[in-house]
């Protein structure tokens, strides 16, 4: 099916399901009673996902140049429902200027009450985590791949993951870091891909490309992780350690 036989399918199906259809009657017989399929509803899903409006929005979120007008796209982005349960949309932290970005997951409920990340009880072992390598919130920049609060602290969906991922990738487009901390499982997942678990790839760099330029990457353990397993902490300070001295060869400091 080309792409202007795609689009008018899934118009006809939206007509339909906003006129109150809920369901195509087909010839094989169906167990009403039975389980529904995990993948029959994530097909059936995927029919109604408007293609154009997403296109539309990697347009706009494309030509986005600097800081000030991502946060103004994003301020005013309403199609991720957490936005709906959340108080305040978390942009970021930190100093716009450092070459070094960290990306956690998403905000908590006292990062979602302030307006900033890392601000709970992760935020402060992550400023002490900064500070055992001689940095601080103001010679680092700090964000989220979502920026609302998933209800009570779960963790994203991929969707809301995917819906997000293009702010984020902008993000770092903007701040054109020399090296990335991903902080956590959800954060390493959505910007590598991986199919491995954070203990394997954690103090790993993998290098990524936006917009055609590599972005060197290294996962490690989200610091709410390291407060319910503190004997982790010393895989994280390899980590860090490891992050210093990629910063300081490449930046010769």
């Amino acid at each position: 099916m080309n792409n202007d036989k795609l689009r008018n399918t899934v118009k006809k199906l939206r007509h339909h399901k906003y006129s109150g259809v809920d369901e195509i009657v087909g010839i094989e017989p169906k167990n009403r009673y039975g389980k529904i399929s995990k993948k029959l509803v994530k097909e059936n899903t995927a029919l109604y996902v408007d293609t154009n409006s997403q296109k539309e929005d990697e347009e706009i979120i494309s030509s986005i140049k600097t800081l000030e007008s991502l946060r103004a796209f994003m301020s005013e982005y309403k199609k991720c429902e957490l936005h709906k349960s959340a108080t305040n949309m978390v942009f970021s932290d930190g100093n716009p200027k450092s070459k070094i970005m960290l990306i956690g997951e998403a905000p908590g409920h006292d990062e979602d009450i302030q307006g900033k990340p890392f601000v709970g009880r992760s935020g402060k072992l992550l400023d002490k985590m900064l500070n055992a390598i001689e940095l601080s919130r103001d010679k680092v920049y700090i964000a989220n791949i979502i920026p609302w609060r998933p209800p009570n602290n779960r963790r994203p969906t991929d969707d809301e993951i995917n819906m997000c991922l293009p702010m984020i990738k902008k993000h770092i487009e903007i701040i054109n870091p020399s090296a990335i901390l991903l902080l956590g499982s959800t954060a390493t997942y959505a910007l590598i891909k991986n199919s491995e678990g954070i203990t394997k790839i954690r103090g790993k760099w993998v290098d990524i490309e936006i917009n055609r330029k590599k972005y060197p990457m290294l996962p490690t353990f989200h610091p709410a992780f390291l407060l319910r397993q503190p004997a982790q902490k010393k895989f994280s300070w390899e980590d860090l350690k490891n992050l210093k001295s990629r910063v300081k060869n490449k930046l010769g400091k």
